[in-house]
């Protein structure tokens, strides 16, 4: 029998990676919260907080979950998914960005971030009823992952031509469920910065960006989820103006035949991820990419790290990673802004 553990769970209590702890400022208004992009966001304007301003912000939201959900039959990327292999399909200035700089991770990393792992989320029943399919099953869904059968053109000037997406074969299932998010908040701090708002805090399931500076100059705390009981909280960080993005398979997970199976899929064995990690969390400035790093890096493991530093694409960023055994390792950059709430020790990493 199939016990479906958290699958369903997380869609009703959505328990974040990452808790923002607010606390110790004014508000105009109370923080505002609504269950958008398949998880539970909420955004904190302080003394910003008009009714106006919010609306406007869960407005930008719901805009972004009808381009990249994929559970809608009228959003963009289904259409995309129906149609691009047919011929050519016009897509949005968002979906060009996000697609882009999925598809850029995906060449960095050889393949280990891959938008087209559709069809092995739809196999294993992700978002549905979960189950472990057969390897046969599983090599078939293989065959129509790959990021090289996109074929995305077009520039984000929009005076340029509208940019579009092809697929190369029939089968192939775009999924940006692992970056989409975290664009969704850079958009938010976009509109934050239009409006000259001061400081605020978002968080969007596992994505949280600390916006600006407290009112008394103080560091914002996030708590960072403990991966074996999500429940509790094992870190605290001390940080400002940055994204903390959490990717684990507790966030989503089944259990079958007494094995636990996460929804963060290793394209080249077609199941979910197993590099030895059981979280991974990244401090970024980009909220985007921090969304993608926390997915490469949990599918790649603590090994790829150096390589993931050189990288331009990747930018500077912070980690802080939890192994199968429970050991801790974060960037020495954290270090005297990161403490373990249940005193285990920290290794730090260069």
């Amino acid at each position: 029998m199939t016990k479906i553990a958290a699958a369903k769970i997380v869609c009703k209590t959505l328990i974040a990676a990452a808790v923002l702890l607010f606390s110790g400022c004014e508000r105009q208004m109370s923080p505002q919260s609504e269950f958008v992009l398949g998880t539970v966001c909420s955004i904190n304007l302080y003394e910003a907080g008009s009714a106006e301003l919010y609306g406007t912000l869960f407005a930008r939201l719901r805009q972004l979950n009808d381009t990249f959900n994929n559970y809608s039959d009228s959003s963009e990327i289904t259409r995309v998914n129906q149609n691009a292999a047919v011929a050519p399909v016009e897509v949005s200035q968002d979906f060009f960005i996000v697609l882009k700089t999925a598809l850029d991770f995906a060449r960095l990393t050889g393949g280990a971030f891959d938008p087209t792992v559709g069809p092995l989320i739809k196999l294993w029943g992700f978002g549905k009823e979960p189950r472990v399919p057969s390897q046969e099953e599983i090599e078939a869904a293989q065959k129509l992952v790959g990021w090289q059968c996109v074929i995305l053109e077009g520039f984000t000037d929009q005076e340029a031509a509208a940019p579009t997406v092809r697929f190369t074969k029939s089968g192939v299932r775009l999924d940006l469920g692992a970056i989409a998010k975290g664009y969704a908040a850079d958009c938010l701090v976009d509109i934050l910065r239009e409006r000259g708002v001061q400081r605020a805090s978002i968080s969007l399931g596992g994505n949280v960006y600390v916006y600006g500076k407290k009112r008394d100059g103080s560091l914002w705390s996030v708590a960072i989820r403990n991966p074996e009981k999500p429940g509790q909280n094992s870190f605290m960080l001390k940080t400002q103006d940055a994204t903390v993005v959490t990717s684990g398979a507790y966030e989503r997970f089944f259990e079958q035949d007494g094995k636990i199976y996460g929804h963060i899929f290793d394209p080249a064995t077609g199941f979910p991820a197993d590099s030895g990690l059981a979280s991974v969390t990244i401090v970024s400035k980009t909220s985007m990419i921090a969304d993608a790093l926390s997915t490469s890096l949990f599918v790649l493991g603590m090994k790829k790290i150096p390589e993931l530093k050189k990288s331009a694409l990747a930018g500077d960023f912070d980690c802080v990673l939890v192994d199968a055994s429970g050991k801790a390792y974060a960037s020495k950059n954290l270090k005297g802004r990161l403490s373990a709430l249940n005193g285990q020790p920290i290794e730090w990493l260069p």
